[in-house]
Order: C-alpha cells, then structure tokens, then sequence
C-alpha cells in the first residue's frame, strides 16, 4: 500500500493521483492524519509519497523520520533549493522529483518499486484520509 500525503490539489496532485490509479492509495490530506497512519503498528504501508509544499512541512518530515525509515520514501519538493535538497537527502529517500520540473516520473519509479509493469492489471483504489 501507499501512503500519498499532498495537503492540497493542483495539477502535480492530479498527475501523481492518475500514476498512482493502479495501486492501492491512502491519501493523506493532512499532515497529522499521514503521521497517525505510519504510527499505526502494522501500518501496511510499503511506500511513503509526499508533496512537501515548504520549509515547514520539510521540518515536520524530518521531525518524524524515524516513521518514514521503514518505507520507501519518494519526496517531491517544490523547487530546486539547495537547502531542502540537502534537508530531503537526510532522510534516505529512495527518489526526489520536484514540482516545478520531473513530477513526471514518480510513476516509473512507483512501478520499479512495487516490482510491476504497466501492462499487468492490479487492484487499485485509493482512499481519502
């Protein structure tokens, strides 16, 4: 399962939502709700894709990466800023894309980690939290 944490819509959301159709979702609108989900012992959760807006957000990730250490984290970051790059980077994420620029790829990457080709059907679904 994965675990989308994006705190608002907008067309980075709309295109990692369509990449993320054919594997089981829970989406995350609010940054408590994602951290109550990986305290959860047994969470399930297998992959960790999170939209970090700002600073702030970065600071919160960070604060609670002891959570994020056992999913395979994927971060998109919202520009290229050498400091939240660097802060990203402390945290062992298994991909960083960003949103003004490679977004994109985030569904390969996905396909890479869930071991599946586009071509094989799955169960999919996502569920808003």
């Amino acid at each position: 399962m994965i675990l989308f944490y994006a705190a608002e819509n907008n067309h980075v959301v709309e295109t990692l939502e369509r990449q993320l159709a054919p594997y089981k979702v829970a989406r995350c609108i609010s940054f408590s709700t994602a951290e109550k989900r990986l305290r959860k012992p047994g969470h399930g959760m297998q992959i960790a894709l999170m939209i970090v807006r700002n600073s702030e957000e970065m600071d919160r990730i960070n604060a609670m990466r002891n959570l994020v250490r056992d999913v395979k984290l994927i971060l998109v970051l919202p520009a290229h800023d050498s400091d939240m790059v660097a802060r990203a980077h402390k945290l062992g994420p298994r991909f960083i894309a960003y949103a003004d620029n490679g977004y994109d790829q985030v569904g390969i990457v996905l396909e890479k980690m869930m071991g599946v080709s586009t071509n094989n059907s799955q169960t999919g679904g996502q569920s808003v939290l």
